[in-house]
């Protein structure tokens, strides 16, 4: 008990030298005395999303979280494609998102960040292809001074006239793109593969052969095309909304340009294709340098039609959450994904494979969903073909309803855990009355994810094997990275195979699909005890390569047996796992 008291004296004194207000100290949100049965029960404060429009057309929303602590920032409906499409050039945006905090005409880079430092705030931007967003986490008694800053730095900008200015944002942004990860750097050319020249296919970093072609203009164009009234959201979490309003009244409106026409969509359409950047992978800072450097590929295919407002959105990301993956190492816990696809039958099947994980890339009309993974430049070859089979296996074999399940749980307790964040909370605020004019709630939101079915999946799949696929890679040495025209070859055989399939019950799926499943195994010449037609056990193939001639013709013995599948009395337990199980 002293010793307690020794420690609460020494906080204090503490507290007392640091200069911290006394009215910083944190008030609990009930009474101390708790709660028991006989008292009433504490009223259910759930939070609301508050969303206003002003008069010019600027679009304020809030949501409270009674902290001490408030983040605000602004969303704005434009990004590199914009660029691309209307300006016909590249970099404004990354030079935007470098610029960010760099001063104003008023006010050195300097008295920005002196001034950051007064409200205790964390400054951050972000330029993507189709969104631009500026963010200040702040004390709360210190909004007014950060709300001036956030529109300044949205609205006005840097002084990019003055000498040695240009040169220096230059060499910033050449330092940027050589520190990108290996990883940054796929998901990069991963775009220019699937859009091809389009708007969607422009590059977020700036490659340093056309930085000489940016300019104060440049900067100045890309502001003036983006920023329109109806374009920003004024986002706040920890925030009341009326004090937002005032704020953005007061800070925002003097600076808004005239509103105008808003500006057109562009179509980007899918095209499918291959980028391959053979060059040295990069050592960002605080990375340790590999022994043996990596190649790292990434596999996509075109999502359904629609984008962000598309019907299969939410179910887009449950495929995503059911293939999971990641690097190939986890401490585990909930959460971590260790029961996902890619982890259970890659990274713990193919002890080569350094990391591998699905990714989905949605932009407002169209869509990526892919998979992304790293070997040794021996193994690329093998690692193309894990990739585009698991792929491919989506259109093909229904999930299971247990992995199903377990992926849509995963997804929920991620987002409502991410959601806990005050940052997190204000980007989805930002985002979704960006994209969609309002904020989806979590009730509209879990009961999304619960409608999601097997059918859904396997529908999606089958859209996703119509398209062509788009590859990229990223290393020192290439050589052992199939060519596109097989990696193409593999999704036409798969298509030509498929047959349309209609999930009337859980066991009627066609035995070929899981055989395939069987003969995949083979490949790490790990074979498991295999059975005949008649339940008597075989001796195990040799090893045949994914999606190769052999392996087509494994697929197309077992579809012999596929007619009228009939159980057997003693059925092995090997049966009972590739679908007999109920019959």
């Amino acid at each position: 008990m002293r010793s307690a008291l020794r420690r609460a004296t020494a906080a204090r004194r503490r507290r007392h030298k640091s200069g911290m207000p006394a009215d910083y100290a944190m008030v609990p949100p009930f009474p101390r005395g708790g709660w028991n049965a006989h008292q009433p029960p504490f009223p259910e404060i759930a939070p609301t999303t508050q969303l206003t429009t002003l008069p010019s057309g600027l679009r304020v929303v809030s949501q409270e979280t009674h902290t001490y602590m408030s983040a605000i920032g602004v969303v704005i409906c434009g990004g590199a494609a914009d660029e691309k499409a209307h300006l016909g050039t590249v970099g404004g945006a990354q030079l935007a998102e470098v610029c960010a905090w760099r001063g104003t005409r008023n006010s050195s880079t300097a008295d920005v960040l002196k001034r950051a430092e007064a409200c205790g705030a964390y400054l951050h931007a972000n330029a993507q292809r189709e969104q631009t967003l500026y963010c200040i986490d702040a004390l709360r008694d210190k909004l007014e001074d950060a709300t001036q800053l956030l529109a300044e730095a949205c609205l006005l900008g840097p002084d990019l006239e003055a000498p040695g200015a240009m040169d220096e944002v230059r060499e910033g942004m050449e330092l940027a793109f050589l520190d990108a990860t290996q990883d940054a750097r796929v998901r990069e050319n991963i775009h220019a593969a699937a859009y091809g020249s389009s708007p969607l296919g422009a590059p977020l970093l700036c490659p340093p052969s056309q930085l000489h072609t940016l300019s104060p203009k440049t900067l100045a164009d890309f502001r003036a095309l983006i920023t329109q009234p109806q374009s920003l959201v004024v986002a706040g979490a920890g925030v009341g909304h009326d004090e937002l309003i005032a704020l953005a009244e007061k800070h925002f409106e003097p600076h808004l340009p005239p509103s105008t026409a808003p500006l057109a969509i562009t179509q980007s359409p899918y095209v499918g294709g291959c980028v391959l950047a053979e060059e040295r992978a990069p050592t960002p800072s605080g990375y340790a340098v590999e022994a043996t450097p990596q190649v790292r590929i990434a596999c996509a295919m075109r999502a359904p039609e629609g984008g962000w407002h598309s019907k299969d959105l939410i179910a887009c990301c449950v495929l995503q959450t059911l293939l999971g993956g990641g690097d190939s190492f986890s401490a585990g816990g909930p959460g971590k994904g260790m029961y996902s696809r890619l982890y259970r039958e890659v990274l713990n099947r193919y002890h080569w494979v350094e990391a591998c994980e699905a990714f989905v890339s949605i932009h407002d009309r169209e869509g990526l969903l892919g998979i992304v993974g790293a070997c040794a430049p021996a193994s690329a070859h093998h690692l193309t073909e894990v990739l585009m089979s698991n792929l491919l296996r989506l259109g093909q074999q229904p999930v299971e309803r247990s992995e199903l399940d377990r992926a849509k749980n995963m997804l929920k307790v991620n987002v409502l855990t991410q959601l806990e964040s005050r940052l997190v909370l204000f980007e989805d605020i930002a985002r979704q009355v960006a994209t969609f004019g309002r904020r989806q709630t979590l009730q509209e939101m879990t009961a999304a994810v619960d409608a999601v079915t097997e059918e859904d999946i396997l529908r999606i799949g089958q859209y996703m094997c119509a398209a062509p696929p788009s590859m990229a890679a990223h290393g020192e040495d290439l050589s052992r990275v199939p060519p596109y025209e097989q990696v193409r070859s593999w999704r036409l055989r798969t298509a030509a195979r498929m047959r349309p399939t209609t999930l009337k019950k859980r066991h009627s799926v066609s035995v070929w699909i899981w055989y395939v499943d069987i003969v995949s195994v083979t490949i790490g010449n790990t074979t498991p005890h295999q059975f005949g037609a008649k339940g008597m056990p075989v001796p195990p193939p040799r090893p045949r390569r994914l999606l190769s001639d052999e392996w087509w013709k494994d697929v197309d013995e077992a579809r012999k047996y596929t007619q009228t599948p009939k159980p057997h009395r003693n059925k092995p337990m090997a049966m009972a796992q590739i679908g007999f199980n109920g019959a």
